[in-house]
Formats: C-alpha cells, sequence, structure tokens
C-alpha cells in the first residue's frame, strides 16, 4: 500500500499549531497575573463560582485537535490500493553537478551551486516520462541518484547536496566521465545524454580519453557553464551558515574562482554536444528543453501505483466530532457536578463541627 497527500503544500498551515500553542499558555500566563493583581485566587472563586478552567482547557484541546483534523483532511490522504506495469516512452538523462567549494562564489545570484539546483528543478517538468540521473562530483564523484522515472527523489536529494557531500575537494572531471559511462541502461535503445553543470575548473586534467567511454555508447554531452570570467572569493562558513573569511592560497592570498567556459566548450565537442552560458534561468531552460525535446525515446516499464483513494472523509469526520463535543460543552460547572462537590462540603462541615462539640 502506498500512501501520500494530494497537496502536500497545505501541510505546512501544521505550523500554526504549536503557534496556538504557545499562545494559549501565554493567554493563561498573563490572565493568571491579571487575576491576582485584582484579587486573591479564593475571592476569585467567589465571584465566579462557575467557571471551570479544566472544562476551559479541554474545549481548548478540543478545537486544537479539530483544526489539525481539517487541515490532513484539506490536504486529502489517499491510499495506493493497485500497482501496475506501466509502458511508457521516455530517454535517458543524467545530471552531472559540480558541488566543489568553488561553486559557493556568489558571483551569480544566490550562488552558483543553488543556481545550478534551480535549473536543474524547473527541468523536471519537461522530463515527464524520462529517466533522470543525478552524479554529484568534485575531487571525486560519487552516484547520487541513479537512473529513475522518480523526480520526487532526485529532488530531495537534490536539495542536500552541497560542498560537504564529497569528502574530496578540488574538480575532478575524468573521475565524473568514468562514473557516468557506468549509469545508462545499454538495454534501452533510446538517446542518452550526459548534462554536465559547474564552472568548468578541472584540477585533475585526462578527461579527454574518458570521452571515449562514451563515444562507444553513443552518449552525448552536454554542459551548462555557471558563474562570471571575472569570478569572485570563495567563501568559509560555520555551521550557522556565516560567512567567517575566504578561501586561502599557500602564500596567504584569498584564491578568486572564475568560470573556465574553455573546459566545457571542449567536453561539449568532444561528447557531441553542445555548451551554453547560464546567463538565466529561463535561457537556460529553454536551451535545455529544446534539447530534450529532441531526443529520440523507447518503451520501458515501470511500477506505478494506478489508483488512489481518497480518505479525507476520515479525518473530517473526526474533526466535526471533535466540534460537537466542543459545542456541547459549556465552560461553566455541570450542574450534577456542583451538587456533588457541594455534598462533600456539607459533609465535612458537619464532621468538622461533631469533632468540635466531642
Amino acid at each position: 500500500m502506498m500512501f501520500r497527500f494530494e497537496h502536500n503544500e497545505l501541510l505546512h498551515v501544521l505550523w500554526i499549531l504549536p503557534i496556538l500553542l504557545a499562545w494559549r499558555f501565554y493567554l493563561l500566563w498573563w490572565a493568571r497575573r491579571q487575576r491576582r493583581r485584582f484579587a486573591q485566587s479564593e475571592a476569585l472563586k467567589r465571584l465566579a463560582p462557575q467557571r471551570d478552567q479544566s472544562k476551559s482547557w479541554i474545549k481548548f484541546i478540543l478545537q486544537w485537535l479539530a483544526l489539525t483534523a481539517l487541515i490532513l483532511a484539506a490536504a486529502n490522504p489517499q491510499q495506493g490500493g493497485k500497482v501496475e506495469n506501466q509502458t511508457v516512452s521516455g530517454a535517458q538523462i543524467v545530471f552531472a553537478l559540480d558541488v566543489s567549494r568553488s561553486m559557493m562564489v556568489e558571483d551569480v545570484t544566490p550562488n552558483r551551486l543553488e543556481r545550478a539546483k534551480q535549473l536543474i528543478s524547473r527541468m523536471m517538468s519537461h522530463m515527464k516520462n524520462d529517466q533522470v540521473g543525478l552524479i554529484a562530483f568534485a575531487g571525486k564523484a560519487f552516484p547520487s541518484v541513479p537512473l529513475t522515472p522518480d523526480k520526487s527523489s532526485l529532488l530531495l536529494q537534490l536539495k542536500q547536496l552541497d560542498p560537504g557531500s564529497v569528502s574530496a575537494q578540488g574538480t575532478n572531471f575524468s573521475s565524473m566521465i568514468s562514473l557516468a559511462a557506468t549509469y545508462f541502461n545499454q538495454s534501452q535503445p533510446s538517446d542518452k545524454i550526459l548534462i554536465v553543470v559547474g564552472d568548468g575548473e578541472d584540477h585533475e586534467g585526462g578527461w579527454k580519453d574518458r570521452v571515449d567511454a562514451l563515444r562507444k555508447q553513443d552518449i552525448r554531452v552536454f554542459t551548462i557553464g555557471i558563474g562570471t570570467e571575472k569570478g569572485g572569493l570563495i567563501p568559509e562558513r560555520n555551521a550557522r551558515g556565516t560567512v567567517t573569511g575566504y578561501i586561502k592560497d599557500e602564500d596567504g592570498s584569498a584564491v578568486v574562482s572564475r568560470l573556465e567556459p574553455r573546459t566545457l566548450k571542449e567536453l561539449a565537442d568532444y561528447g557531441d554536444g553542445e555548451y551554453h552560458l547560464l546567463t538565466s534561468l529561463q535561457g537556460g531552460e529553454r536551451f535545455l528543453r529544446d534539447v530534450v525535446s529532441g531526443l529520440g525515446r523507447s518503451e520501458f516499464e515501470r511500477k506505478v501505483f494506478t489508483t488512489y483513494q481518497s480518505q479525507y472523509q476520515w479525518p473530517l469526520s473526526i474533526a466535526l466530532l471533535l466540534l460537537i463535543v466542543d459545542w456541547l460543552l459549556f465552560e461553566r460547572r455541570t450542574r450534577w457536578l456542583q451538587r456533588l462537590r457541594t455534598i462533600n462540603e456539607s459533609q465535612s462541615a458537619d464532621a468538622l463541627s461533631k469533632t468540635k462539640e466531642v
């Protein structure tokens, strides 16, 4: 069974619940403070004998739980009841993202790495049935997401990538190309492309010999350059994300990282693809959309949950039940409970008077 919410964005409204709880505690503290300034607690009980503070809390909890249930109902929880093999037609597309420290330079807004992530995220809507994969590389490449038709898993992993994802710093195109050559499914005759996104810095060299492995598999390479030729300093940040300084070389001078389009252009040329300088997200999206739309696609099977049954009626019913109970509950003391307390107090008084007489 597969479970999901049809409208995940509405779940963000749940953040209001702890805020309401904190506000309730604040109001309770403020009210007690004001009452103490007005009169003693025993005097207040005589002034408002019918008021029951415990019921006030019960009503608040009922309303709080009802609001929670209503938010969940609005998000529409759904349950998948049937799994089928679905035949779709798609291409194979792998993104290789540079996550080295130079990608943190802020010569583009907000920085090179975040700009690259935004571009890749925007491209997912243009790859409906295509299989996508993700490679992260710096001084070494590692497989982040294998080829999959599930775009959500790639987007989730993409958000978590940063320079700390790779232990070896630097930029190693050879390692990335070698890993990319093992990424594609050769049993499918669909077009295969590798999209490299980075600033073009290459600290290792020797990558040209590795491109032959891609050519033999008919894998074309497209490259996206991010950054400016003027460049910028590479920031160092603490755990809070605050800039504490800038990376320096052996001489103690701040390192300036610049876009190096030559490497990216050569890689695209060797890989029978094209190079594009990212000056705007719209321009980069348009370039890659044209590339993707021209790919040849082949059929493959994937498992999908074909039917989802809405379950919103359950949290909605719970919310209505809680609201009905809240409506029936008054903050005044229940009569039978009040009478019971009066009897107990009377009996206690009689017992005390008899003790005094003895």
